[in-house]
């Protein structure tokens, strides 16, 4: 559990501070912590991708709702002409 707590520090904190500098180090004398760097770092970017996409397909439902339903039409005129000044 230290070594995951370690790690997301390091993969997550936006600073370098010696904390950082000697994780570095760690991690090239010990190749299989380098190993978990990566694959944590990958599972952190599946993750982000994962929610991009989620909040991605919410917004084309929400757009399709109001833009392309007879129940929103007002609104749609009201946006429509808000933008065509």
């Amino acid at each position: 559990m230290n070594e995951l707590r370690l790690i997301e520090h390091y993969l997550l904190s936006d600073d370098k501070d010696g904390e950082s500098f000697l994780f570095e180090a760690k991690m090239i004398l010990q190749p299989e912590l380098r190993q978990q760097v990566y694959w944590q770092n990958k599972t952190y970017q599946m993750v982000r991708d994962y929610g991009r996409k989620q909040l991605k397909n919410e917004i084309n439902n929400i757009h399709e709702t109001l833009f392309n339903t007879d129940a929103h039409q007002s609104f749609r005129q009201k946006v429509m002409r808000f933008f065509s000044k």
